[in-house]
């Protein structure tokens, strides 16, 4: 609409038969009359008045407005009417119409006229459900019914190993399982994007896509820019140099030339007092695959950690052998770590020792229980020591670990970090990690340390796959045994269900066992076939995912933590991911976008908002009786930012939630304060299980507004 002036007058003249009044007497009003005492902004009101004046004199009527608009007004001898149409608010209590009766002798009486300006709250000013009217995430979907619906949608994907991400925002947990090594192991996850956005992915084909995951060497030495940070390999000085992944250089002056680049050599692998641990020119067997009998030159830099490590081996950082690069930030990396680490330690057994002394956290039990051996929750979800611990002491709680809410197509990365001392010797699949590789794929530069890192991406593994072909199929529910041939199952494996295919076992029959019990819900694995990826690039796999059909939303992870491969078992340590919940979002356009000025007129008061929805189970009982509620609204008045004559979009509006409880679905909202003119709702809707989906069938809103300060 055009923006109006808000004071217009209108004098209406009115011949009267002449008289003179000797005391000059000012004229009487003798009514006043008006249509309503309350009027909506898209209505109007007419008011009237009556007057006489003691001397006989004509009378003139003047009408004005502070507010609004006034119509032509009408006239009679001694009445005058007129139509007046509100402003979108008005203060309370407001009088902003007056009429003045004049004589001719210039002598006049005025009276004004209250009326409220409100919006009907119970006005429902949301229409039917359109996309062109909602912001919907991928995990919403808005149904074909007539009026249609807003539902969170699950989308029943697989879950691949070598790219993990759902494609709804998902609640995840992991629980700890097993181990089976005399390894020691940490269990952490990262944001792919993160890695993305600090250069270490190539995506000058595929910008923000991992279909290739290829990783750059930006520094052109041949060594990915991941692997060299990981173990801060980059010189400190000249045009190889990279940024210290830390606070400082333990090992400053310790560095060597290979293959005509200097390098730092890696403080995970060397000794207190920095001795040099680089070795050119050795005789190593090929770790290629079918080549594991042939030897060729090679260099090697690292050494293994001793028993009595001390402050050698180590990076610093929050935890001394986890690469700073794989911690949660934190001041003791210099903020640079980009990781989250679920367990610190994943061991369980019957000793308190850990591998040459070099897990992160001490091992504080001998109990054989199915629970980590140090007190989980003393830590939070990303690894850092909380300020209270929640559950001091070891107990079944340790067992689990919140992951939070990951993004819903934000694809997430699994690592595992071993302290091993793994020789290198291809013929039984251990080879130390190859850092740099000519371009016939033989290794040219290798890494001896007691610290690897294995990623859930083979093509990031720096441990050369001696195989080359795809690691056989295992049956997901049989047991384990070593007697049993993958390439061949026979004797020790087991049928798979709805076939006559048979496949070796592939979880420890005690893990299997541990799943099965009540701490883990009772998860009784299929006999289903599962299989870890193909190698990628010449990296070998070494985690092996299974989705049991029976259980969805759980997935169990199995580890191989031997460098090279080893046995390929996929067993050595084991952990149960869950989706606790998964969820969505709905936000809804501005609903009084009706001209730019209200932002400098109005501000919404009050808001009535009501929500009609259900949780529909696509299985008995799917949605559970969850302790809050599966979709919480929110409103917002500052959605929309106005300059001038254009309104853009705030992504981050103040959000307000509406207070709903169990049983009600209607509530009134108090927007007063926040002095906002753009109103807008949100829906977040959450689900305890892949079969239950919220389903909001119809939101009616109304509001009102009331004038800006």
């Amino acid at each position: 609409m055009n923006r109006l002036p808000s004071l217009l007058s209108t004098v209406v003249c009115l011949s009267i038969p002449a008289s003179r009044s000797e005391a000059q007497l000012p004229p009487e009003l003798v009514s006043v009359s008006q249509s309503a005492s309350q009027v909506r902004p898209e209505g109007s009101a007419l008011f009237g008045a009556v007057a006489s004046d003691p001397q006989g004199s004509p009378l003139t009527f003047t009408w004005s407005a502070s507010a609004g608009w006034l119509g032509t007004p009408t006239q009679g001898a001694d009445t005058s009417e007129v139509s007046w149409s509100p402003p979108l608010c008005l203060a309370s209590g407001s009088a902003p119409v007056s009429v003045t009766a004049t004589n001719a002798l210039g002598l006049s009486a005025t009276a004004s006229f209250a009326i409220d300006v409100q919006r009907d709250l119970g006005e429902d000013r949301q229409r039917d459900f359109h996309p062109m009217e909602l912001s919907l995430d991928d995990n919403v979907m808005l149904t074909a019914d007539s009026p249609p619906k807003l539902r969170l949608n699950h989308n029943l994907t697989p879950l691949s190993m070598e790219r993990i991400m759902f494609p709804t925002a998902r609640q995840l947990s992991v629980s700890f399982v097993s181990e089976q090594s005399e390894a020691s192991h940490s269990l952490g996850w990262l944001y792919y994007d993160d890695l993305v956005s600090l250069g270490y992915i190539d995506t000058r084909y595929t910008p923000w896509d991992s279909s290739d995951d290829v990783l750059r060497d930006a520094n052109a030495n041949g060594i990915a820019d991941l692997h060299e940070d990981l173990y801060n390999l980059a010189p400190p000085s000249g045009p190889q140099a990279r940024p210290y992944i830390g606070n400082a250089r333990r090992c400053s002056q310790r560095t060597f030339v290979s293959g005509g680049f200097q390098y730092s050599q890696p403080e995970l692998a060397l000794n207190s007092i920095c001795n040099n641990a680089f070795a050119p020119a050795q005789s190593l067997a090929d770790a290629r695959p079918g080549r594991s009998h042939l030897f060729h030159t090679v260099d090697v830099v690292g050494a293994f950690s001793t028993t009595t490590p001390g402050t050698g081996f180590s990076d610093g950082g929050l935890y001394p052998r986890i690469p700073n690069l794989l911690e949660p930030a934190a001041a003791a990396n210099g903020f640079k770590g980009v990781g989250r680490l679920s367990f610190l330690l994943a061991d369980d057994d019957d000793d308190m020792t850990v591998f040459n002394r070099l897990a992160p956290v001490t091992d504080a039990s001998y109990l054989w229980d199915g629970i980590p051996d140090y007190d989980v929750s003393a830590y939070d979800g990303t690894g850092l020591l909380r300020a209270t611990n929640p559950d001091p002491g070891i107990s079944d709680l340790d067992r689990t670990v919140d992951l939070g809410w990951v993004e819903a197509y934000r694809e997430i990365v699994f690592f595992l970090v071993v302290q091993n001392s793994i020789p290198h010797d291809p013929e039984y699949g251990e080879v130390y990690p190859c850092l740099r590789k000519a371009a016939d794929g033989r290794c040219t530069l290798h890494l001896k340390t007691s610290t690897s890192v294995f990623f859930s991406k083979s093509r990031w593994n720096l441990d050369p796959d001696v195989i080359g072909t795809q690691v056989p199929q295992r049956n997901m529910g049989c047991g384990f045994n070593p007697g049993c041939n993958p390439a061949a199952p026979g004797a020790y494996s087991c049928t798979l269900n709805g076939s006559t295919q048979r496949r070796c076992g592939w979880l420890e029959p005690m893990t299997l066992g541990q799943l099965g019990s009540p701490d883990h819900g009772q998860l009784v694995l299929p006999k289903e076939a599962t299989a870890a990826p193909v190698p990628v690039s010449g990296g070998t796999p070494h985690l092996m995912l299974g989705a049991p059909s029976t259980a969805h939303g759980q997935w169990i992870l199995g580890f191989e933590d031997v460098s090279g491969g080893g046995d390929r078992d996929f067993n050595d340590v084991v952990f149960r991911l869950q989706a606790t919940a998964s969820g969505g979002t709905v936000r809804s356009s501005s609903l009084n976008a009706e001209s730019p000025y209200v932002a400098d007129l109005c501000h919404v008061s009050r808001v009535r908002f009501r929500a009609l929805d259900f949780a529909m189970e696509y299985v008995p009982s799917a949605c559970g009786t969850p302790a809050s509620p599966l979709i919480t609204y929110f409103v917002a008045s500052d959605c929309r930012v106005c300059l001038q004559d254009v309104c853009t979009v705030n992504p981050t509006p103040t959000w307000v939630q509406v207070p709903l409880t169990a049983g009600q679905n209607e509530a009134v909202v108090d927007l007063t304060s926040h002095q906002g003119s753009q109103l807008c709702w949100r829906a977040d809707l959450r689900s305890p299980s892949e079969f239950c989906a919220p389903t909001i069938l119809d939101v009616d809103i109304g509001y009102a507004l009331t004038p800006a300060p």
